[in-house]
């Protein structure tokens, strides 16, 4: 792979922190901050629907502590039981005009969730795969 050179102007304190935390490694530094940029920012895919990819690319940023969070949310559980309610009463067709408009809100909510807890897992995937490559690789 072709490598470009990049020159970059770091907080002396962070560079601190890389320095000390590859000479815990036992490696250079530079070695140590590829390494963690490519740990970090995941490799997407072009057919990704470029909304995707924005909100990846974002999320890339996320520390894995932040990502578990979102992959582990759920609706709070007086809204997820809420849910079920509308849910079975909208299988039984006795939804009324209210109801009906609270169900649609409550469909999007949990659907925002479902497709953030699904980002938050493929970035961390991602960030497994590369540790395990890196691992494997050293």
């Amino acid at each position: 792979m072709e490598a470009l050179e990049l020159t970059l102007r770091l907080p002396e304190k962070l560079y601190q922190r890389l320095e000390h935390t590859a000479r815990l490694a036992q490696c250079d530094v530079k070695d140590f901050i590829l390494l963690a940029l490519e740990a970090v920012v995941p490799p997407l895919a072009d057919t990704l629907p470029p909304e995707l990819a924005a909100d990846l690319a974002r999320w890339a940023v996320f520390d894995d502590e932040a990502l578990r969070a979102i992959a582990d949310a759920f609706l709070p559980p007086k809204r997820q039981q809420r849910y079920t309610t509308l849910l079975r009463k909208g299988e039984e067709g006795r939804l009324g005009a209210h109801e009906r408009e609270e169900w649609e809100a409550l469909k999007q909510q949990y659907q925002r969730i479902s497709e953030n807890k699904a980002k938050a897992r493929f970035l961390l995937d991602q960030r497994t795969k590369g540790r395990m490559v890196k691992g494997n690789s050293g």
